[in-house]
């Protein structure tokens, strides 16, 4: 429970000051907050920030090669024929690159692709806002640890009262 209390915590302040960090900066918060559950989805650690970031990136430039390409074939084809062509490539190229070792994370990939469409389409919000929910997920993992210890803490000098006075 007492983890539980402490994620909770650790949640609250830093999605509070993302929230107001990336309104104040013209950032996107949706793609931090993709960016932050990507993080835990990988696992966690310095690990995770490197596996979930770098498949994120590689979602966001797909999206934007899909972006391209839907714009190449939109005037030929139609605007929904040019759409569907290019997320279908993009979604194969996705699961394509997963037997590379360092973007095999299709789930994260898919998660930068999407952020990608939240921000609007632009690519340098996404990969900045991205960067910097990887950062809060490993920030917010540290400060989880420090709350837990306090608490923990907290608890065990209770008890000693209580057993002192028993």
């Amino acid at each position: 429970m007492k983890k539980v209390v402490a994620i909770g915590i650790s949640s609250g302040i830093i999605a509070v000051l993302w929230t107001i960090g990336s309104f104040s900066l013209g950032l996107s918060t949706v793609a931090g907050f993709l960016a932050w559950s990507s993080f835990f989805a990988a696992g966690g650690g310095q690990k995770g920030v490197k596996k979930a970031l770098i498949a994120n990136l590689s979602g966001i430039c797909w999206g934007f090669l899909t972006l391209q390409l839907s714009n190449l074939l939109s005037p030929h084809l139609g605007e929904v024929t040019g759409i569907t062509i290019g997320n279908g490539l993009g979604s194969a190229g996705i699961c394509i690159q997963s037997k590379l070792h360092l973007v095999a994370f299709i789930p994260a990939s898919f998660i930068g692709w999407s952020a990608f469409i939240a921000s609007g389409m632009n690519f340098s919000i996404t990969v900045i806002s991205m960067t910097i929910g990887s950062l809060l997920g490993y920030t917010s993992e540290k400060l989880t640890n420090i709350i837990l210890n306090i608490l923990t803490q907290n608890n065990n000098l209770d008890k000693i009262e209580i057993d002192e006075v028993a």
